[in-house]
């Protein structure tokens, strides 16, 4: 019977769709898209899945950076889009448990 339903677990779990991108949490609060989390040279947080790259604002961006209609700088793929709450990010909104958006 535990064989059964061992079996049973793993058909449902293999048979889940994947999500399309993962959401990571980092030190300080923030959230990521991506795989993991790291401190950016400035102190900030940015997907460790890309190389850090410096903004001309001076910010950094986790890939080339991209300027927004309000001036500052984000990066991923996929096309700019403006979220609910007003800002900006590359793909789909999507929100993290901090109640900010991060590009999916």
């Amino acid at each position: 019977m535990a064989r059964l339903a061992l079996s049973t677990i793993l058909m449902i779990t293999l048979a889940a769709p994947a999500a399309a991108s993962a959401m990571v949490p980092c030190p300080d609060g923030s959230y990521v898209a991506g795989s993991s989390c790291k401190q950016a040279p400035d102190g900030s947080y940015i997907s460790g899945d890309r190389q850090a790259r410096l903004a001309p604002n001076g910010t950094y961006t986790s890939g080339p950076p991209v300027l927004t209609p309000k001036g500052n700088y984000i990066s991923g793929s996929g096309r700019m889009t403006m979220c609910p709450d007003g800002t900006y990010v590359m793909g789909k909104c999507k929100l993290a448990p901090n109640r900010k958006y991060i590009g999916e």
